[in-house]
């Protein structure tokens, strides 16, 4: 601990603190990198729009594990005396992520009839589209490091890919990681029995689940009453597509027999069994304003 870190601990008032209590603090590394770059087109001829784009990548040296926020238990997978052996992916890292908004109003339509304008003029249009990566996955199997009594160690891998082919609907309604990709993580040396197992191999966010993509969309009219009154309907579409978004799949492997000599995952290991977002939801609004 340096000097000035001493110094700031000495002159924190800790009312309430026994003399010659321990005050321990821990420190981690995390970063975040990216390329953020966005086009805009300012309001013009009833058109506005905007386009972010943004390349990242964010790392640190907790993620992957099942802590919580609470307390700051964010706990370290595998060997707690090495922090630098967890440093990877963080959970909520998005490698690609891209979004585009805009509006349009059309424009008066002084040439038409007066029936043709009043039902073709004060129509907006509004819009919102998302694209972007899914996030980073830790496989975790509660077996490994059991010789150290760690609270979550990540998961020993076989070499094959932990990733199924094909389309996301063949892998969300089947197999979205691969259990053959994981074994019983091995014994330590001068363990007693299979039950000693060591840390597993794999690292933090070696694999990523399901991208989610999502467009919502709002149509909205408005009935001109003198100069200064209006009535405004408005209709809302969230999904627009009505395209489902899924969650990450199940992560812990679960062994149930754990010293077996092919041990089987859980049933659950590696399957998505809920969405991300709702379904479509249209709604609609009537405001006066005035």
């Amino acid at each position: 601990m340096t000097n000035s870190t001493n110094n700031l601990i000495q002159r924190l008032p800790y009312e309430g603190v026994s003399p010659g209590s321990l005050f321990t603090t821990s420190a981690f590394i995390a970063n975040y990198n990216s390329l953020q770059s966005s086009l805009t087109r300012r309001f013009r001829h009833g058109l506005q729009f905007l386009g972010s784009y943004t390349w990242s990548k964010s790392l640190d040296e907790t993620s992957g594990s099942g802590g919580s926020s609470v307390f700051e238990l964010w706990l370290l997978t595998n060997d707690q005396r090495n922090p630098r052996q967890a440093y990877g992916l963080t959970d909520f890292d998005r490698a690609q992520r891209a979004v585009v908004s805009f509006t349009y109003e059309i424009p008066p339509l002084k040439d038409l009839s007066p029936h043709a304008r009043w039902l073709l003029s004060n129509w907006r249009f509004s819009g919102i589209g998302v694209v972007q990566s899914g996030t980073p996955l830790t496989i975790m199997d509660s077996n490994a490091g059991s010789v150290y009594g760690n609270f979550e160690n990540r998961a020993h891998r076989t070499g094959t890919n932990p990733l199924t082919h094909g389309s996301v609907f063949t892998r969300v309604t089947g197999q979205y990681l691969d259990p053959a990709a994981f074994t019983r993580a091995p014994e330590v040396i001068h363990g007693t029995s299979l039950a000693d197992q060591d840390f597993g191999n794999s690292g933090v966010g070696i694999v990523r689940g399901p991208g989610q993509h999502n467009i919502d969309f709002a149509v909205e009219k408005i009935f001109p009453i003198g100069e200064s009154h209006s009535v405004r309907f408005r209709s809302e579409f969230l999904n627009l597509t009505n395209t489902p978004q899924f969650a990450n799949p199940d992560i812990n492997l679960g062994y149930s027999d754990p010293l077996a000599e092919n041990p089987t995952a859980s049933p659950s290991f590696g399957r998505i069994t809920a969405s991300a977002t709702n379904p479509r939801i249209v709604q609609f609004a009537l405001k006066y304003q005035f």
